[in-house]
């Protein structure tokens, strides 16, 4: 008896359905054409003022940095950390930095940059970008934490519990995958011979050689940093402003009782965190864990952001989903369980992220976040020293085998 084929959503299907889908958002938009507008104006704001501005500098000083090899020096000292407890190329420690200090899609398009030169394997880059796949900082501690919620304690606890759940879910699931290829089995060849290069000759030559790679003059590298980096943002405003739209439009037919912020949230972390903090909840505890799940899960929108990012890398769906699912979660049950530590934080201490300045309170009077770029260089900073000298501990109590002919 033959087996019956599996059912299998054809390009044919995919197009008709996603054609379906755009007649229907047109004619929602036509037929209440008010709040379609409000809604992408929100979205535009939201992008304008927040995402911009946090996301830009960085964006252009990483490709900047990859084409004069400073990444790849940097991977050298970080070689240990990621390819013992990650299992990933020593050049994705700047890539999970990224990620962890500017926020999605940073990390995705950090990943792109070092697999367009060849450094990383198209499997290797889906991977990094699942591992650093994180929120914003900024949009955790000043827009959420302090703005919205008034807790600035709450904020620092919720970053922390967004950081590790990340870096757990990825530990649990994200690491597995088909066998390595040409390229990634390079990238981790074992050292050999007694008297190899010390690490800091071993990162001077990795610089020059990436450098020589590149070959494009400060000037040219300059204005296709600028013009990547906006290409790139452009992308991501449309991205919230046609998610804002459509979440204005399901929001008509959800059924009563069902707390807004599941739905924003799940489309959109910006407009889902915004709906969680002004929802009325039984307990302070569960309003924080809630938000806590919603960043860990980040919204199909910055999910989207960051695959269409690496969509050349043949970058998979379903693992990259599966893992910020599991973000999401762990970062619920997390934020539930060490809840009670906030306490022990002072209440209106000054805001250490962006100084003793007054913070408004109004979700769209953030417009002067360019000031906090360079606590966020500092933050960076410190958390790639924190890498490295978590990678010499690693190469310390696990040294490299030596191999002998």
């Amino acid at each position: 008896m033959k087996k019956k084929a599996p059912l299998r959503f054809t390009p044919a299907a995919a197009t008709l359905v996603l054609g379906a889908g755009a007649l229907a958002l047109v004619a929602a938009i036509v037929s209440s054409p008010s709040p379609a507008f409000q809604a992408s104006l929100q979205g535009l704001k939201l992008w304008w003022q927040i995402v911009f501005p946090a996301l830009l500098p960085f964006l252009v000083l990483s490709e900047i940095l990859t084409a004069y090899g400073f990444i790849h020096a940097l991977g050298t000292w970080l070689e240990p950390l990621m390819k013992r407890l990650f299992k990933l190329p020593g050049v994705g420690g700047w890539v999970l930095a990224m990620g962890m200090t500017t926020g999605f899609p940073g990390g995705a398009q950090a990943a792109k940059q070092l697999y367009d030169q060849g450094d990383l394997s198209g499997p290797d880059a889906g991977k990094l970008a699942a591992l650093s796949h994180f929120c914003n900082p900024m949009l955790i501690l000043v827009v959420i934490a302090t703005g919205l919620m008034h807790e600035p304690a709450a904020g620092y606890v919720v970053l922390a519990v967004h950081w590790l759940a990340g870096l757990l879910a990825y530990l649990l699931i994200g690491h597995r995958g088909a066998g390595k290829d040409a390229a990634s089995q390079a990238a981790e060849k074992p050292d050999e011979g007694k008297n190899k290069p010390s690490m800091l000759r071993r990162s001077l030559h990795a610089a020059k050689a990436a450098h020589a790679k590149d070959g494009r003059g400060f000037g040219r590298l300059l204005g296709d940093s600028v013009t990547n980096a906006v290409q790139t943002l452009m992308m991501v405003g449309g991205y919230i402003i046609i998610f804002a739209v459509v979440i204005q439009i399901a929001g008509r037919f959800l059924p009563p009782g069902l707390p807004s912020y599941w739905l924003s949230g799940a489309f959109e972390v910006h407009l889902g965190t915004n709906d969680a903090s002004t929802a009325a909840f039984a307990a302070e505890r569960l309003q924080w864990s809630v938000i806590s799940a919603l960043l860990g899960f980040s919204g199909i929108s910055a999910l989207l952001q960051s695959m269409s990012v690496l969509r050349k890398a043949g970058m998979r769906w379903f693992p990259f989903a599966l893992v910020r699912l599991l973000h999401g979660a762990l970062a619920f049950a997390a934020a539930w369980l060490v809840w009670p530590l906030v306490r022990y934080f002072p209440k209106n201490a000054d805001h250490a992220f962006l100084g003793s300045e007054a913070i408004p309170s109004d979700w769209n009077a953030y417009f002067s976040l360019w000031k906090a770029v360079p606590q966020l260089l500092q933050w960076q900073g410190a958390l790639l020293a924190a890498m490295i000298a978590c990678s010499l501990l690693f190469k310390l109590l696990h040294p490299s085998r030596k191999h002998t002919g």
